[in-house]
C-alpha cells in the first residue's frame, strides 16, 4: 500500500503546485468561442511562461508590480503630465518586450474620504483623472501595447465624458458590465468583438527606472497651514489642517522634509 499511497500524495503536490502557478493566468475567448490568448495577473506568470506568438497575450496592470512603492495616487499628484505620458511609453515598452500585446489598467472613479485604499485612485477632480488616463492611453499606444481601460458600474459620467472628448474612443474592460470590449469572468476573458488588433511596432527609450524617480521627484505635496511640528506621510492623504508633506517613495524622503521646512517647493498638486 505504500507505493500507490506515495504516488497518490505526489500527484496531489503536483496538481496543487500546478493549480498554483496557472491561478491567474486565463484564456482569452473570442466571439466564436475559440482560444486566442491568454490573459494574465501576474506579471512573475508573464515573465515564466512562454506563449505562441500568434496568440494575443493581455496583462492587468499592478502598478506596485512595475515599483513596489508605485500607485495612482502618485500619478494624480505629479505636475507634469508628459511625465505619466512618458511613464506608460516605458511601462509599454518593458511588456512588449515580454511579450504582452493588451495592458489593462486604469480607474474612472473619484477618490473621496470614504474608500479603502486611496492609491489605487488618481485623484478627486474629473478632468485630472481623465487627462491621467489620455496621457497614459497615448503613451501605451506609442510604445505598441493596445490600451484598455477598466470600467464600473461606479463610475464617475464627468470622467467618462471627458476622457471620450479627448481621445474619441477606448476599448473597455470589465468583469461586472457586459457592454463592454473585453468582459471577464472566472473563467476567461470573452472578447465581444473582432475588432482588436495587435499593434505591430515597439517603441521606447529603455529608461523606466529613471522615469519612475521623475515621477517620484515631482510628486511631493504640501497640504495643510497648522504647524504642529513634522509631519511627513508616506503614501497618505492628509484630510486635515496641519501642516502635512505627502510623498511616495522613500528616495525622496530628504526633499519632503526640505519642502515641510520650506527649503524647497512642492513639486506635486494634491489630488484629494
Amino acid at each position: 500500500m505504500r507505493l500507490p499511497l506515495k504516488k497518490f500524495y505526489l500527484m496531489t503536490l503536483i496538481m496543487l503546485i500546478f493549480s498554483f502557478t496557472f491561478a491567474n493566468v486565463y484564456d482569452i475567448i473570442n466571439k466564436e468561442q475559440r482560444n486566442v490568448g491568454f490573459f494574465y495577473h501576474s506579471l512573475d506568470e508573464l515573465i515564466s511562461l512562454e506563449t505562441d506568438q500568434d496568440m494575443f497575450v493581455a496583462y492587468l496592470l499592478d502598478l506596485e508590480e512595475i515599483d513596489p512603492e508605485l500607485c495612482y495616487l502618485a500619478l494624480g499628484a505629479t505636475r507634469n503630465y508628459s511625465l505619466v505620458q512618458d511613464f506608460a511609453r516605458e511601462v509599454g515598452f518593458y511588456l512588449k518586450d515580454l511579450g504582452v500585446d493588451i495592458v489593462i489598467f486604469g480607474n474612472l472613479q473619484l477618490l473621496d474620504k470614504n474608500v479603502e485604499d486611496p492609491t489605487g485612485y488618481i485623484g478627486n477632480s474629473p478632468y485630472l483623472v481623465a487627462e491621467v488616463m489620455y496621457r497614459m492611453i497615448r503613451g501605451f499606444e506609442t510604445s505598441g501595447v493596445v490600451p484598455v481601460v477598466i470600467v464600473s458600474p461606479n463610475d464617475n459620467k464627468n470622467i467618462t465624458n471627458s476622457l471620450l472628448q479627448k481621445v474619441g474612443s477606448f476599448y473597455s474592460f470589465s468583469s461586472e458590465l457586459k457592454n463592454v470590449d473585453l468582459s471577464f469572468s472566472d473563467e476567461h476573458l470573452q472578447f465581444k468583438n473582432d475588432n482588436v488588433f495587435k499593434i505591430p511596432w515597439s517603441y521606447g527609450k529603455g529608461n523606466l527606472k529613471e522615469i519612475i524617480q521623475q515621477l517620484y521627484d515631482s510628486s511631493i505635496v504640501l497640504s495643510g497651514y497648522v504647524d504642529e511640528g513634522l509631519n511627513l506621510l508616506y503614501r497618505q492623504i492628509n484630510y486635515t489642517d496641519k501642516k502635512a508633506v505627502t510623498y511616495f517613495s522613500h528616495s525622496v524622503e530628504d526633499e519632503a522634509r526640505k519642502v515641510f521646512y520650506g527649503e524647497l517647493l512642492p513639486t506635486g498638486n494634491k489630488n484629494w
